[in-house]
């Protein structure tokens, strides 16, 4: 029997959550179509049974895996994160040059890449930006009524913006040696220029 198959719903959900993490890790090692359901069940420390009687097949948890990973490509704030949104705006994107989730990261353009050609993992890949687009537009809204955020700029802008930079920094880090990557102070200091930018009084000059 698998640990936690038959315990209360907290244990249930960290066995999940193992074996999603287990699968992400498969998935960039391996790929999506190489890797094997045994394989994320031994990284787990689990058998085949856990995944089927969470997921139906490999491609339903694929899907689930990449919705599990949106998140932590983009490292939002929770909801009830009280920072100002320019603060956290500045949080945001200072984490898009991290390596801390590179693994997710190589997974996410993977399930992207497949997405061109797989209306499956299109939905997923849609289902998942959205949820992270609508987070992140939340923050953005909260800045225009803080006044730190112009009204006028389109808010599914700057969502996409933040959304596209994300992938192409991690397309950018992992093809560039570790010397050429940029500085953390650097990228700081840049995405706090834009968001100067984006702010009324930046319009009125």
């Amino acid at each position: 029997m698998d640990p936690g198959s038959n315990d209360g719903p907290s244990r249930a959900q960290d066995t999940t959550e193992r074996l999603l993490e287990a699968a992400v890790a498969a998935f960039a090692e391996h790929g999506f179509e190489a890797a094997r359901v045994a394989q994320i069940a031994r990284r787990a420390g689990l058998t085949t049974g856990a995944i089927y009687s969470r997921w139906p097949g490999k491609r339903d948890l694929i899907i689930a895996a990449v919705r599990y990973i949106v998140p932590k490509c983009m490292h939002l704030p929770p909801a009830s994160n009280e920072a100002p949104a320019r603060e956290a705006l500045a949080a945001v994107g200072a984490a898009l040059i991290s390596t801390d989730d590179v693994v997710a990261r190589d997974v996410m353009l993977e399930a992207c890449v497949s997405a061109r050609r797989d209306d499956s993992f299109r939905a997923a890949v849609a289902h998942s930006m959205k949820e992270e687009a609508s987070k992140l537009g939340a923050i953005v809204s909260r800045g225009k009524a803080e006044g730190s955020i112009d009204p006028d700029l389109s808010t599914n802008a700057i969502v996409a913006l933040y959304q596209a930079i994300s992938l192409g920094m991690h397309l950018v880090i992992s093809s560039q040696p570790e010397e050429r990557h940029v500085p953390s102070e650097e990228w700081d200091a840049l995405i706090l220029r834009l968001l100067e930018a984006a702010s009324p009084s930046s319009a009125t000059n």
